[in-house]
């Protein structure tokens, strides 16, 4: 006999771990002439389609890195930016002459430019960095020992950009799944299997029937007891505080 989980006590993680954990074992075990494959085989169908769900790219995952991502392009733009400023202040005229070509550059495709909107910024980062890439700005760029610091706005500013070309090609690929259905539609499935499998060794008592109800009654013993663990802290915990 197969114990029944009230899968409603665990939280949501533990119930995809939960239904893992058979899934594996179920994947692992010699099924030939069993009538129960089809049912297997649907409920391993209906648990990745729930682990999709669970891990799909949706733009909220990307929304920290994104940050992380334009502050690094912002820091490399400023580094670069000051190097040039602080170049201009050199006591070599032909390196301030070299710095102040260079700083009009910049200046008119914004200065403060890392203070506007990801869109923006990005426009006029692509049209910065076509102009200094010109053979004139380049030679300029090495003459004040700049190449580096260039190269590292560049390298900086293409990791923000294909992350967020990543970023939209995940959301274009995404399938608008009701994500509650998918998680119903996987206890519902684990319900089926398990009756199913209680029934058929019922009818026609086989070894790896039994090998199968032993292993889900060890997960379900361990997963309601871990529920009731955390139930058990949690009242413990709303006892003292209200004591």
């Amino acid at each position: 006999m197969i114990i029944k989980l009230t899968s409603s006590m665990l939280r949501l993680n533990e119930f995809l771990s939960y239904c893992s954990e058979i899934n594996a074992f179920l994947k692992t075990l010699d099924k030939e002439g069993l009538q129960i494959n089809p049912l297997i085989d649907e409920f391993a169908k209906k648990y990745e389609k729930a682990i999709e769900v669970a891990n799909r790219a949706r733009s909220s995952q990307y929304t920290e890195l994104l940050k992380e991502r334009d502050h690094r392009r912002d820091e490399s733009y400023l580094a670069f930016r000051n190097l040039i400023e602080a170049s201009s202040h050199r006591k070599d005229a032909s390196i301030v002459k070299k710095a102040g070509n260079v700083l009009r550059t910049i200046k008119s495709h914004g200065w403060s430019l890392q203070l506007a909107g990801r869109a923006e910024q990005s426009a006029k980062m692509a049209s910065l960095i076509k102009e200094l890439s010109s053979a004139e700005n380049t030679e300029l760029l090495a003459a004040l020992s700049a190449t580096d610091w260039y190269q590292d706005m560049l390298d900086d500013n293409s990791a923000f950009l294909q992350l967020q070309e990543d970023k939209t090609k995940a959301e274009a690929s995404e399938e608008d799944y009701d994500t509650f259905e998918v998680y119903k539609e996987l206890q519902v499935c684990c319900e089926q299997l398990f009756d199913s499998i209680e029934v058929l060794n019922r009818i026609a008592p086989n070894e790896k029937y039994d090998q199968m109800e032993a292993f889900i009654n060890d997960c379900t013993k361990r997963y309601q007891t871990l529920a009731k663990t955390r139930t058990t802290k949690n009242e413990n915990a709303k006892e003292e505080h209200e004591a």
